[in-house]
């Protein structure tokens, strides 16, 4: 049956597209940060440059990757870290000429809201002996555990070098192991119960790395969370330059046409193609275009102004998703001993406690490579609501800069979460599916490399290309 449903898909581009090697598609994408971006670099090279490819976004390009200036000099102010092991993102350093930027470590400590329980010595063996008092040597197996997933992740990567697609993400986790789609049903509390770790490992250590990361708990899914977990891996780097580099060139090399306008409606007309309407910002006037292929990148948010879907038989609010509010902001100054009721602050502060002013606080440097090597005073808070200024003069001593900058960063995680498909219409694609599972830049990378693939197979009619998985997930469909 499933089979039958893509080939009335394919069924319908050739009715309203009259598919052949001469016809070239034209293709909107709405949203230019990574996903938007990276997909129009996909499409590019899939549809060897025979494509017409116009991308809308009304605010700046790079999305949630972006930097602040703060004192004259430039620091992350968005996705700050990269993970080694993601194919992606090291790939577009060496197609775009762009250099990897090592991130400078610096010590931590993990404050309870009374009292710093622990903190790094100078020391190094000194550090690891009280770690593993702590908080014992399960934490070998718990890296071990991220170890494996992260090599169950990366299958998809030759995958998609031989151009398969999904329709799903429950299809795309399921590829990558069958316990994926799994994970994203449980939370990462009961996940890591389940395999026996300590409620001290549990409670302390493994939610400091979502607050710091995600700004929520235990309680989002397991997948989520592994995820999360692999940005506390030692080795992770940055774009030197500022991450945004990467959208704005791989824009750049997809030669697609930049558009700085409000998409507000998309219309399925009855020949299957659509006509989307924007309000271009230039001009502030509205102009409606027609498209054979149209590929949102950009969050459906619950609560927000999103897109009008006109003359579809599928209410598509369904698909929108409560996202979490973030504040990042920057202070110029010195910690203050008195706030964390210790004489020596460190350079990194985590918590475990969701009732703090804070997620974390951590020195920051420039995203410069020079600005790595002199010392910084300027630090970035994550914090789930703008910080009032006596809350910022409790924090600090001597501020002399302060900045904030506030995002819908990441998915709101309640499991067991319902997973937006990648295929929302025949011709319509939907790469922020993918952040349901696990919000990250290489996961935008993935979700738009698998809708460029998918909007290029459907279009050529190559359902052998399509669903590469044990069993279909028609709950998304």
């Amino acid at each position: 049956m499933y089979k039958l449903y893509l080939i009335v898909c394919c069924f319908c581009y050739a009715f309203h597209s009259a598919i052949s090697t001469n016809r070239i598609p034209k293709i909107g994408i709405v949203g230019g940060g990574i996903g938007g971006t990276s997909c129009a670099y996909f499409l590019k090279e899939l549809f060897e440059g025979k494509c017409n490819i116009t991308l809308f976004e009304r605010e700046i390009i790079g999305g949630r990757l972006q930097i602040q200036n703060i004192g004259g000099k430039y620091y992350e102010a968005g996705g700050a870290v990269i993970h080694p092991q993601n194919k992606y993102m090291l790939n577009f350093l060496e197609t775009l000429g762009l250099h990897m930027k090592k991130l400078k470590g610096s010590k931590f400590g993990i404050f309870n809201g009374e009292k710093i329980i622990f903190q790094e010595s100078d020391w190094y063996f000194v550090t690891i002996a009280d770690f593993f008092w702590r908080y014992g040597f399960s934490v070998f197996e718990l890296w071990k555990d991220v170890k494996s997933m992260l090599e169950d992740f990366s299958s998809i990567y030759k995958l998609q070098e031989e151009n398969y697609a999904f329709t799903t993400v429950n299809g795309l986790l399921e590829y990558m192991s069958p316990s994926f789609r799994n994970m994203t049903q449980e939370t990462l509390s009961f996940h890591l119960q389940k395999k026996g770790y300590s409620k001290r490992l549990l409670d302390e250590l493994v939610q400091s790395i979502m607050m710091v990361n995600y700004g929520q708990t235990n309680n989002i899914s397991a997948f989520a969370g592994f995820v999360s977990l692999a940005g506390a891996d030692p080795d992770l780097w940055s774009v030197e330059g500022g991450n945004k580099l990467v959208p704005s060139k791989l824009l750049t090399k997809s030669k697609a046409q930049l558009i700085h306008g409000d998409v507000s409606e998309i219309v399925l007309k009855k020949d299957g193609s659509y006509e989307l309407t924007y309000v271009d910002e230039s001009s502030s006037t509205t102009v409606t275009e027609d498209y054979d292929i149209i590929i949102l990148a950009a969050p459906l948010i619950k609560g927000k102004r999103n897109i009008k879907f006109t003359n579809f038989q599928k209410d598509f609010d369904q698909y929108e998703a409560t996202y979490h509010q973030l504040t990042a902001t920057f202070v110029k100054g010195k910690l203050n001993p008195v706030a964390f009721k210790s004489p020596f602050v460190p350079d990194e502060i985590l918590t475990f406690n969701p009732d703090l002013l804070f997620n974390s606080i951590g020195k920051v440097t420039g995203v410069n490579e020079e600005a790595q090597q002199e010392t910084s005073d300027v630090y970035k808070i994550f914090s789930n609501q703008p910080l009032l200024e006596k809350e910022i003069d409790y924090l600090f001593e001597n501020v002399d800069i302060y900045k904030e900058i506030d995002w819908l960063a990441y998915p709101h995680y309640n499991p067991p979460e319902k997973l937006t498909p990648f295929f929302l219409y025949p011709g319509l694609y939907y790469i922020n599916a993918i952040e349901l599972a696990a919000s990250a830049m290489e996961m935008s990378c993935i979700g738009s490399k698998n809708v460029a693939l998918l909007a290029f197979n459907l279009w050529n009619n190559l359902i052998d290309k399509v669903d590469y998985h044990k069993r279909s997930f028609k709950d998304e469909l």
